[in-house]
């Protein structure tokens, strides 16, 4: 069993919530996913529409993942959202970290116009994480920036490896530290909730695929 969390390096200002809470729980893992940590790769990716698809490739090669969650920002949230599709369609309202805004290119030419998610049981994450008082909800528009290319690199690589791999991509509102420096009217998540969202949907899609890795 392999599992992948992506988070991105910053963008626009300097911090990416994304990143700091992908490397918090490398560093300092929860509860709920210590006793998997041996299972669990994370990886940082590029901010860079050019290279995005490249080194996703390289990452899903090189870890060969039995599930595969991308983690992205989204500074106007006040829940965490769970993907439902990702559409092949890059339209960018602000630059990426390279300085790059398509407008209306495919993200891989010639692909199906749009993939699903195949979490386990995202209604029940819901749920999940409303019992332990995380506003939580389904999305069913993941954006035409980064997040969405990243998550349907991730569904296109599956599709055409004829892969078994669980995908899902999951937005973070920002954090605390994000609002007191840059975006003084957004909603925020604090660290220490985000963790424990992203730790609670981890462990339920690895004891999904593997239940005898469940150890209570």
């Amino acid at each position: 069993m392999r599992v992948l969390i992506t988070g991105f390096e910053p963008n626009d200002d300097g911090l990416n919530a994304s990143e700091l809470v992908v490397v918090s729980l490398r560093d300092n893992p929860t509860q709920e996913i210590g006793q998997y940590v041996d299972c669990i790769d994370f990886k940082i990716l590029p901010g860079n529409t050019n290279t995005l698809g490249h080194v996703v490739d390289e990452t899903l090669k090189a870890f060969s993942p039995d599930i595969c969650i991308g983690i992205g920002q989204a500074r106007d949230y006040n829940k965490i959202a769970i993907e439902r599709m990702a559409k092949n369609l890059r339209y960018f309202v602000t630059l990426d970290a390279a300085g790059n805004a398509p407008k209306g290119k495919p993200i891989v030419p010639n692909a199906p116009i749009a993939y699903w998610d195949c979490l386990a049981d995202p209604e029940d994450l819901v749920s999940l994480l409303e019992s332990h008082n995380i506003p939580t909800r389904i999305s069913n528009d993941c954006g035409t920036h980064l997040c969405n290319q990243v998550f349907y690199h991730f569904l296109h690589w599956k599709e055409i490896h004829n892969s078994d791999m669980k995908v899902g991509f999951i937005h973070i509102p920002a954090l605390p530290e994000q609002v007191i420096k840059y975006w003084s009217e957004s909603p925020f998540m604090p660290i220490e909730m985000t963790r424990k969202a992203l730790s609670l949907i981890i462990s339920r899609q690895i004891q999904s695929v593997d239940p005898s890795l469940y150890v209570g």
